[in-house]
Parts: structure tokens; sequence; C-alpha cells
């Protein structure tokens, strides 16, 4: 995803099963039940947010801004979060997620399709059980990759990693199914590309994605999951032109104590989809530890690194905003961006369900790329500093 949440065991589990419909929605959003409307479950959150971007010289509050660049310093947070969760006596459900500036639909939607990216529908996922052990799944779904969630109240840094906003997709409009038995929750889906409501008819391709995910939690500290799709995606290059992308994710999250370790490892290829019309393949890691020193204080601290240079890559090579920026007059075979980032926070418990979070994020461009820093006599930097403060409010 470009600047895009098993088994009630640990966070990335529960965040799984809630997508999955076996556990109530925002579960781990607030400490309190979710009010209840005509049989309605409904749960939110707000967070608004301040980030001071060094080299983009930005000093500013963000909440509910829909006009305000979608970039790794400003994704998915500062907005409203409102979630409205229908059971059923069948064992089914219909969970819809709205996110009116800042989720999915505000950022992703139909190619070409001027209203495309004004729907205020974060997702909205049917599930209806099949058996004890299978449920059927449809609708507007989240992927299933990675250790982190979309959602603030389940992070424990303000930004996301690289990983989540520039190797991995968002959501997939399709069908699927779940399976569920002990330890072992399998995955499927089959929908539209990466990020995609809608595939009209000037779309270069109709054919469907499979997505998947096979997840263990042999224990109630450890689960583990491998995760991976198989389609057709635009290419860099020509953005008319669709090949084939195949990317793949292992994930995890290990919880010692006090302490919470999370880990994923990203590998996608596609063919002829890299910036000079090779093939691209990238690959990267992001690395988490989280530590509760006391049930009010607590510390994060991530490594992110993606490497997207083979044919100079399949992200961008125009993109100074985010780090993606190659200043070449010809792509070469191995010239495209590399990517560091170091992130640290500090979070405050203060009040019941109420997170202050404090954030410091260092990223590095590498292998001739650049971010864009207006103070700069070159306008060009290839580095950059972040300081983020964000309040989190669950309800």
């Amino acid at each position: 995803m470009h600047v895009k949440n098993h088994l009630k065991t640990v966070r990335r589990s529960l965040v799984l099963a809630v997508m999955a419909g076996l556990v109530p929605a925002m579960a781990m959003a607030t400490t309190t039940d979710a009010k209840t409307v005509d049989g309605i479950a409904i749960s939110g959150y707000i967070d608004p947010t301040y980030v001071y971007n060094q080299d983009a010289q930005v000093s500013s509050f963000f909440f509910a801004d829909r006009n305000t660049p979608y970039s790794y310093y400003h994704s998915t947070f500062g907005d409203l979060y409102l979630d409205f969760n229908k059971k059923f006596g069948n064992g089914g459900s219909i969970d819809i997620q709205l996110m009116p500036t800042r989720g999915y639909g505000s950022a992703f939607g139909s190619p070409t399709t001027l209203h495309a990216a004004n729907s205020i529908i974060n997702a909205a996922v049917l599930t209806l059980p099949v058996s004890k052990t299978v449920d059927l799944i449809a609708g507007q779904v989240p992927a299933w990759d990675g250790y982190e969630s979309e959602t603030s109240p389940q992070m424990l840094t303000i930004t996301h990693n690289l990983l989540y906003d520039f190797s991995e997709p968002g959501y997939f409009t399709g069908a699927g199914a779940s399976f569920a038995t002990g330890i072992v929750t399998v995955q499927t889906l089959v929908g539209n590309s990466w990020n995609t409501a809608y595939t009209g008819s000037a779309a270069p391709t109709k054919a469907p994605t499979f997505e998947y995910r096979v997840s263990l939690a042999p224990t109630s500290d450890l689960s583990f999951g491998l995760y991976g799709t198989i389609g057709k995606n635009p290419t860099l290059a020509n953005s008319a032109v669709e090949t084939t992308r195949i990317y793949n994710d292992f994930d995890g999250a290990y919880t010692l104590g006090a302490a919470t370790f999370d880990w994923q490892f990203d590998l996608g290829r596609q063919t002829d989809g890299a910036a000079n019309g090779g093939n691209a393949l990238w690959y990267g890691t992001s690395l988490l530890a989280n530590y509760r020193f006391t049930p009010l204080v607590g510390a994060t601290l991530r490594f992110d690194y993606l490497n997207d240079k083979k044919n100079g890559g399949h992200v961008s090579t125009t993109d100074p905003a985010d780090g993606f920026y190659v200043p070449t007059t010809s792509t070469g075979v191995n010239n495209g961006p590399v990517r560091e980032a170091v992130t640290a926070d500090l979070l405050l418990y203060p009040v019941k369900n109420t997170i202050v979070k404090f954030e410091y994020r260092y990223d590095k461009a590498m292998n001739g790329a650049l971010f864009a820093d207006a103070a700069a006599a070159s306008g060009y930097k290839s580095s950059n500093n972040i300081v983020a403060a964000q309040i989190v409010y669950s309800f």
C-alpha cells in the first residue's frame, strides 16, 4: 500500500479475528463495552494529531483534513472512526467502519473514476457462518497483512512502518472464507486488485486477485502467520498496463511479561512493473519492541528497512515528500530507492480509554533517493526528522 486488521491471544491475532467476525469489532480499541442501539453495537475513536516535519517545513495539527496529502507522516491517523456492528441470530454479522477523511475509501477507490477517493467507507464486511469452523466473508475487507493495525488505538506508534505504507496492500473488495480450529486460522479471498473498490470498463484488466493468510497461535503469548497475494496491478512505468504481482509477508507477535515484540518480513515481485520497464523486486523488514513500564507509561522502538532499488523500483521515483525521488534522467538497473526509518514513542495512559503518544522519527533515503527539503539550497536532502504528538480517545 502506498501511503495507504486466528484467535484471542495477542494484539495481532485479535485484529485478524475482528475482521473474520470471530470477536466483536473494536474489542481492542476500548476497555468499555460498545454502546448498543436497536441491536447495533456502536464504537469508535478520535485521534487528533500534531506533526512537525523538518524537511517539508510542516508544523500543524491534523484532524479530519480531507485535502491534506496522504503521506508517511500523515496517513491513516487524524480522523474520526466509527464502527457499526450488527450480529444476527444465526451467528452472522455485518461490520461497517466509517473513517471520513483518512480511511481506505478516502484515499483509494477505482481506477479512472473521478469520485473514487470520496467514500467515507473504510471497511464493510459481511460474515456468514457455514459451520462451527468456517465463515464466509464478503465486502470491502482490510488486508490481513503485517503486524500493524490501521487504527490508532491498536498502534504502538503514531506513524506506520515503511512496509505498511509502501510495500503491502490496504484492502480488497471481494468474497472469501475463513477457517479456524485449534491454533490455526486460514483466510482466503478473491477480489479486485489492490485497493480497488470497483474495476471499471476503462481498467486495463478485469483479472481477479487471490489473497490468503495462514495464522498460528501455538501459545497465548506467540502468534505468527504467512500472508500472500497474487494478481495483476498497474506498472509504475505505465499505469494503463497491468502485470502479475506476487507479494508475501511473514509476520508475528510475541509477548513476554510487560514486553511485546512484533516483526514482519516482506518480499514482492511484479513482472515489468519497475520504473524502467523491467521486473520489480522489493523486500524489507519491520521490527518493533514495546515495554509497559507501569499501567500508565509505555515506550516503543521500531526499525524499518525497505529495498526497492531493482530497475528503479515499483513505488515511485518522483515522490520527494516520502523520500522516493531519484533525480536521474535515466533510471538504471539498480538505482531505485532504498529507505530506512527509526521510530521512538512514549505512550501515556492517563485515564480510561485514552492514550497520549509522543513520537520522534528519523528517516533515511539511500541509493540516490532524496526527500524534498524546503530549507536546503538544492531543494533536497537524504534524511528527514519527524516529531509528533497524538491523543486517542476511544468510546
